[in-house]
């Protein structure tokens, strides 16, 4: 697969009731490079699908917005195990929630366990830019941590070492 990917981060003031009904997805993820403008991962989604990951950050973008392009390849459960062992850093562990919005789109709650252990922040991805500049996020949904560099995944996987500067995402 690849393509363009847009996409906002927030901070969750509250969980929506039942998070449990909505689909979910296990997700192990860790970094074979990661770089201010390139990152390439492994990750596991459940326990059978395993995906090679690149992301060029494609431009500076207005507003607090991540625009990369991306493109996935799918591994086999064995070219996924081998490159995990040469991954720098943590391996990221975590919960996936997926919420259908209004417009077709989706919020994706990540609730990290391991190291980051209640760790739980929520992204929705656009389909442009100036979707993104204009969307009326949910009540449930809180600050834009879109440009907080803590939240982006290659950082807490391969520099974070303080779960102190996340206690405000514990959930």
């Amino acid at each position: 697969m690849q393509g363009i990917e847009i996409e906002k981060k927030y901070k969750i003031k509250q969980l929506p009731k039942d998070l449990e009904k909505y689909e979910k997805i296990e997700i192990e993820q860790a970094y074979l490079v990661n770089r201010s403008k390139i990152t390439v991962r492994v990750r596991k989604y459940n326990k059978d699908k395993f995906i090679l990951s690149y992301k060029m950050k494609k431009k500076k973008s207005q507003a607090d917005i991540s625009v990369c392009d991306e493109a996935e390849l799918l591994l086999t459960e064995e070219a996924y195990e081998h490159l995990k062992e040469k991954c720098d850093g943590k391996v990221l562990k975590k919960t996936r929630y997926i919420i259908p919005l209004n417009d077709g789109l989706k919020v994706e709650i990540d609730r990290f366990n391991d190291f980051f252990n209640g760790v739980c922040f929520a992204e929705i991805e656009f389909k442009s830019e100036e979707q993104a500049k204009n969307y009326k996020i949910p009540d449930w949904l809180g600050e834009d941590i879109s440009k907080e560099k803590r939240v982006k995944n290659g950082y807490m996987a391969t520099v974070a070492e303080n779960i102190d500067d996340y206690k405000d995402l514990i959930i």
